[in-house]
């Protein structure tokens, strides 16, 4: 996995759960056994598209020495195969390589020392989590926002006294309701603050929210800009800290760690949501998840470092491997995944009729693989 410049092409974070469902409406045909297929025809030698399916697209293209590669792509989702050809009589017969009893599900690939595109997306990690806090702890600190425009019928009476009058008081109950939601939303992240004080600000936003319309609304009656009086302040832990994503990080303020990039590169993806659980050389542990990217991180430690992953992948695969890896103390370790055991296989053996140069699949008898 070329941790440099990606062999990805596309940055994918593909939920795992995602890989599990491809195609799982379509039969899967299994593998007979030994049975005489026959031998790879130079005649069908060539590469084939697919036409007669909706929404599809495949290829496959039948090599000389008895190999194919296919690929079918539906919707968002895609799924390739190779595997071993012949031609018995006037059929075809595709038998697919399948990921063997026992292999690994998780391989050690290259690594790379820390650099400035780890550090970025370890700090975006931070950010991430520090907006998810402030949005736990302040589930009213949402921005106001301006009503629609009221629909006043054009034959009305031109406004008076009274609902300039009205409109006044309602500016007055808008700012005193804006100054005790604001009151409250202090008490309610409070060291001492409990159920009930986030319960109070909730209601008193709603209030403020309530009396801001109200307010709106009277000054359009009454022919009147709409003020701005601002909005509650926001207490600073309801705040997430600034950041600036593209700004450059002298390495001198890197905080550094050790981190892991979990992917497949041979199909263009990275994973998230891999558990990860860092095992140091002193017994510490230290648990995480991939996130987009698939990227996840662990603190330095003094002394330490990190001998092993221990990789789980969620339902419905619930799968677990422990990766025993070269003592990483910091750094950036790779890992490859190998995507293909996740899958339900569309096919072990495919079989497709000879028609007049075409081939007729059995898994899509509509579908027709045709040379150009």
């Amino acid at each position: 996995m070329n941790l440099g410049k990606h062999r990805y092409g596309r940055l994918i974070a593909l939920r795992v759960a995602a890989i599990v469902a491809l195609f799982t409406a379509m039969p899967i045909s299994a593998d007979p056994g030994n049975a005489d297929r026959g031998n790879a025809d130079p005649g069908l030698v060539g590469h084939y598209y697919l036409s007669g399916v909706m929404e599809t697209g495949s290829e496959l293209l039948l090599k000389a020495d008895g190999r194919f590669d296919w690929y079918i792509s539906y919707g968002a989702a895609d799924q390739v195969a190779q595997g071993q050809w012949a031609r018995l009589g006037d059929k075809v017969t595709l038998v697919a390589d399948l990921p063997k009893a026992g292999d690994a599900l998780f391989r050690v690939d290259e690594r790379v020392a820390w650099n400035e595109d780890a550090e970025r997306r370890l700090r975006e990690q931070a950010w991430d989590r520090a907006r998810e806090e402030a949005a736990a702890m302040c589930p009213w600190n949402v921005a106001a926002t301006m009503s629609a425009p009221m629909i006043l019928p054009d034959d009305r009476p031109p406004p008076g006294a009274a609902q300039v009058a009205t409109a006044g008081q309602a500016r007055a109950a808008a700012e005193m309701a804006r100054d005790a939601a604001s009151r409250a939303a202090e008490a309610a992240v409070a060291p001492s603050a409990g159920e009930a004080e986030r319960e109070a600000a909730q209601a008193a936003m709603a209030d403020w929210y309530t009396a801001l319309q109200l307010m709106e609304e009277a000054h359009r009656e009454a022919d009147l800009d709409v003020l701005d009086i601002g909005v509650p302040v926001t207490p600073s832990q309801c705040l997430p800290p600034p950041e600036d994503r593209w700004a450059a990080i002298p390495e001198a303020q890197w905080q550094r760690g050790i981190a892991i990039v979990v992917g497949d590169p041979a199909r263009e993806l990275r994973l998230s949501r891999v558990g990860a659980v860092f095992v140091y050389s002193d017994g510490h542990r230290e648990s995480g998840q991939t996130t987009r990217g698939g990227w996840a991180f662990a603190p330095l430690r003094k002394g330490a470092a990190v001998e092993q992953v221990v990789l789980s992948l969620p339902e419905p695969v619930n799968r677990t491997q422990t990766l025993p890896i070269a003592p990483l103390a910091e750094g950036i370790q790779a890992i490859l995944v190998d995507t293909r055991q996740l899958e339900q296989p569309l096919f072990e053996v495919m079989s497709l009729d000879i028609r007049g140069g075409d081939l007729i699949p059995d898994i899509m008898p509509r579908g027709r693989y045709s040379r150009h």
